[in-house]
This record gives structure tokens, sequence and C-alpha cells, in this order.
């Protein structure tokens, strides 16, 4: 019996020294998964207590009955914890939660865009330029200059990350990131390229970008380019754009 009662405190303290990593490993990355753990374990340690003290000696101390009023209140807490915590927390919105179809990754633009390029703006091979931390999240681009160095074409990737407890979803973040990339005139929207796509035209430069879940993709022309008429200029663009989307890869 003694062994036994001696053991809760460890029973109490093992528990708690896995709860305190827990706390500073996962629950700022992914708070959904860090609360799920907090409450398990939390729920393992009041299991414990309770069966230390069920097999230990029957007469109960001032102590021990404060313990075990104490356990009363944190399975209440622990039972009304999840009403409270999932509306504010919002773990649907995660990435890792079933059922969203978000990217991790993203294509190589310059090999996406080798082909299409060459009919925009014919010149060399492209210049890639990634960012780890790019305004939403990581971006890989890559930039095509015809020879005299008169126009410029780029085709550029946007990851939008998750941006965590109490924020939306990536996908979210992304639908409103996509609205702020147009800087040049009115846009019109573009149909069937990715969940949405959108036009800008200004003189000399030419915006075309579209979303597929959490990414951003952008096609911008500026400059004087060699003369394709009009029309095949825009179906050149807007063929790059439909091409560049159907490389995001959702999980």
């Amino acid at each position: 019996m003694t062994r036994i009662r001696r053991s809760g405190p460890l029973l109490v303290t093992v528990p708690l020294a896995v709860l305190t990593a827990v706390l500073l490993t996962r629950t700022m990355r992914y708070p959904a998964i860090g609360m799920s753990a907090v409450l398990g374990l939390v729920l393992l340690v009041l299991v414990l207590s309770v069966l230390s003290r069920l097999t230990g000696e029957p007469a109960e101390s001032a102590a021990s009955s404060d313990l075990r009023d104490l356990g009363c209140l944190l399975l209440a807490l622990l039972a009304v914890a999840p009403v409270l915590i999932l509306p504010v927390d919002r773990p649907w919105n995660a990435p890792w939660w079933p059922g969203r179809h978000e990217s991790a990754s993203l294509p190589d633009p310059c090999d996406v865009g080798r082909a299409t390029a060459r009919a925009l703006v014919p010149g060399g091979p492209g210049t890639a330029d990634h960012d780890d931390d790019g305004p939403y999240g990581p971006t890989a681009g890559c930039t095509w200059r015809d020879p005299d160095g008169a126009s410029t074409l780029t085709l550029e990737y946007q990851l939008v990350n998750w941006e965590g407890t109490f924020g939306g979803s990536a996908t979210d973040s992304a639908r409103d990131a996509l609205a702020d990339t147009f800087t040049l005139g009115p846009r019109v929207p573009l149909r069937g390229v990715g969940d949405e796509a959108w036009r800008a035209d200004f003189g000399a430069s030419h915006h075309v970008a579209a979303r597929r879940a959490n990414v951003i993709v952008e096609v911008r022309l500026s400059g004087a380019p060699p003369p394709p008429a009009e029309a095949a200029r825009r179906s050149a663009e807007e063929r790059l754009l439909r091409t560049a989307v159907e490389h995001v890869r959702t999980r």
C-alpha cells in the first residue's frame, strides 16, 4: 500500500512534464493539436491520480480529499473545454484537417513556363527567383527578358500559409491576397481557370492571376513585346496562366 501511495506524485509529475513539452513544441504551430494533447494529458493525470487513491489506504486525509475535489473540478472543465475551445480555435481551418485540399509546395515556374514564354518574350532561359519569406509564405518565380531588354515576362507562384489560431484557412487568406495583387486598372474575370482568375491591362503592362486553393499564380508582361497580334498575346498569357495553375498540387 505504501509503495503505491508514494508513487502518486510520480504519476502526476511525469505526465505534467510531458504536457509542458507539448505546450512548448506543438501548441504554437498547430494550436488545435496542442490543445487536444493538453486535454488528453490532463485526463490521463486525473485517471492516474484516481487510480492511485483507489488502491491506497481507505483512510482519507484532508489533502487527499482536496485532491479528489480538484479532480472533480478538472473533470468538469475537461467536459466543457471542447465546447468553449473549438469555436475559437477553429481546427477545421488547419491544413491537416480531413477534407481540406490545400497545397504545401510549389512547382518550378521556369520548367512550367518554358515553352509558352518563348511565344511572348523570345530570348534566353528564365531566371529563377525563390523566397521562403514572402508576405504570405514561400514564393517561386521565373523571369524572361527579350534580348533587347524591352519586355519582361514573369511567372510567379505564391503559397499562402495558414495563419494559425483565430485566423481563417489558408484558402480564405489566399482569396483575399489575390485581390490585393491587382494594382493596375480595373480587373475583369477569366472563366475556367483555377478557383478564380482575373485580368488587368494598363498600357503596355498586362497582368493575369488565378488562385487554386491556397496558391496564387501570377503572369505579368510589361514593356514592348514583339508583336504577336493582340488576340494571340492575350491567348498566350492565359494559356501560360492555365498551364501554371494545372501544375499546382493539393493534398
